[in-house]
């Protein structure tokens, strides 16, 4: 680890030059030098992985947030549409008892009507009579 963060800063490390029991690798300076550019390489690729999984990460609780409060406000608007389903209820029952209430009120002026017009039939017969008779 220590070489890898020596290498990252700049500073060459012989790596590759001995073994983990300090036995000799048997590597040409080339082939030294090209294990060292692809190590730096990869170490570079790392990095801008660790980067990218950063910004995915803050990406990540951004949505995470936005998702809590999208659920908060779909909780009120349900909250909301139980309320105005409620009232649209108690409207149409309010509605159908006042159609009823003209229903009743119609038949009823309509009885009146009868018996009116029965009365003003009958006292006209009557003048008419008397008219007649005197």
């Amino acid at each position: 680890m220590e070489e890898v963060e020596a290498y990252a800063q700049g500073t060459p490390v012989g790596m590759y030059e001995q073994g983990e029991n300090g036995e000799d690798l048997g590597l040409t300076e080339e082939e030294r030098l090209v294990l060292e550019q692809e190590n730096h390489d990869l170490y570079e690729e790392m990095t801008a992985l660790s980067s990218e999984v950063k910004n995915i990460e803050g990406t990540v609780m951004e949505i995470s947030r936005l998702q809590e409060l999208f659920t908060e406000k779909v909780l009120t608007q349900a909250e909301q549409i139980s309320e105005i389903h409620q009232t649209a209820v108690e409207t149409t029952e309010n509605v159908r008892s006042g159609n009823e209430e003209l229903r009743e009120a119609i038949r009823n002026n309509a009885g009146f009507r009868v018996w009116l017009l029965f009365f003003f039939v009958m006292a006209s017969l009557c003048l008419l009579f008397l008219d007649w008779y005197s």
